[in-house]
């Protein structure tokens, strides 16, 4: 008896002849192939580490910083894995590289800002690339230690950092060269930046401009990137594509240490509304509204001789424009915005949030904040949320 056995290849479906013994036995012959293929088993971990080389310089962005002014070398070593489409969201943003890089100055040998070391994981996203040269853009966010901060007594021209344990930021432009399937070149420029968010007192925060030179090895076999060919256009289960409307509600409490000025702490209660639209399967765009109430607007408003009267007066009603950039999980989140109210003005009528938000439990997310007034940071917020996704009109593919 002859089994008509049918089978897709790419966009073309054939039909083949096969008596049932010889079919059963390319069958079975063949799962192991069919598990490893669809598990990733082939695959490797497509690790790599690099040393880096930088040349930097403090940028003085506050008259009182110039004291800081010199040229240093930093150092940098980083473990990196080069993704390969093993998840959507890695095909959609071209092969980013993943890691986690250690970052050393002796900040120009300074006496009161003493060593910077940094900590920080990074994704670095291609922005041009062919078989041998890529354009990138990377950025990092973790922690940083400063042996030395400011102290009243011991180290008072230490205006720049209050605390010994800061978020340390890194943004890197850079073009990459592969040499050969182990040895990859790359030439670069950037930004480091070390902030406490005002936790702690003085804290204009150190910014250092650098250019670098690095040298990766790649520890075992690259692996083939995964196309996109064979993914559908649609969620699973779903037939139509739809436009997505997202709405994130969702709370923060921030604290504040101005001991060092106002001799106490503060803390500060947060609430927004994001409204976001999809613009690509990367991208949103939408607008925001945020109510905050910063206890120590009451001892900034008392200092300069402003009486108030009512707590309601300090309230900060206020709008903005929004962006938020996904990658699976995790997002980040910009919105630039502007206040309608609140009786303290000293830092003026905008204000900036950088957000790292992640979705957790289908629609619920945590995220932790930074309030920003024209690059001064404000307060680092802590806080949970929940989403709202909305479907509507059909959405063509192009």
């Amino acid at each position: 008896m002859k089994h008509f056995v049918p089978f897709v290849y790419g966009e073309k479906s054939h039909c083949f002849c096969i008596r049932g013994p010889v079919f059963l036995l390319l069958l079975f012959s063949f799962q192991p192939v069919v598990n490893a293929q669809f598990t990733h088993k082939l695959f490797t971990s497509n690790m790599m580490i690099e040393g880096k080389f930088n040349y930097s310089f403090i940028y003085s962005q506050h008259l009182e910083l110039e004291l800081f002014n010199s040229h240093m070398p930093d150092f940098e070593i980083s473990i990196q894995q080069e993704t390969y489409g093993k998840h959507i969201w890695e095909r959609s943003y071209g092969y980013p590289l993943l890691g986690i890089s250690l970052w050393y100055s002796g900040l120009g040998r300074s006496p009161y800002l003493g060593d910077a070391y940094g900590l920080f994981p990074f994704i670095n996203f291609p922005l041009a690339r062919n078989d041998r040269v890529m354009v990138c853009f990377r950025f990092g966010l973790g922690v940083g230690y400063l042996t030395k901060k400011f102290d009243r007594i011991t180290n008072y021209k230490n205006t720049a950092i209050g605390s010994h344990f800061n978020a340390a930021a890194n943004i890197t432009f850079e073009g990459r060269y592969k040499i050969d399937h182990r040895l990859t070149a790359s030439l670069g420029f950037g930004l480091q930046h070390f902030s406490n968010g005002s936790l702690k007192l003085p804290n204009y925060g150190l910014n250092i401009l650098l250019v670098n030179a690095g040298l990766a090895y790649r520890l075992v076999r690259e692996n083939k990137y995964i196309s996109n060919r064979f993914i559908p256009p649609t969620k699973p289960y779903s037939a139509i594509i739809y436009h997505t409307m997202e709405l994130d509600f969702g709370a923060a409490l921030g604290y504040k240490n101005l001991k060092a000025v106002y001799g106490r702490s503060f803390l500060v209660y947060h609430i927004y509304q994001n409204t976001l639209f999809d613009v690509s399967p990367k991208s949103l765009v939408g607008f925001g509204l945020d109510l905050s109430y910063d206890a120590s607007h009451v001892t900034v408003l008392e200092s300069i001789g402003q009486t108030v009267k009512n707590k309601l007066n300090i309230l900060r009603p206020g709008i903005n424009a929004a962006y938020e950039l996904k990658l699976s999980r995790l997002a980040f989140l910009f919105n630039f915005g502007y206040y309608l109210g609140g009786q303290e003005h000293s830092n003026g009528p905008l204000y900036e949030k950088l957000s790292a938000q992640y979705n957790f439990l289908g629609h619920f997310f945590t995220n932790v904040m930074l309030k920003v007034h024209f690059g001064r940071a404000d307060y680092i917020g802590w806080g949970l949320g929940y989403r709202f996704q909305i479907l509507y009109g059909k959405r063509t593919i192009k």
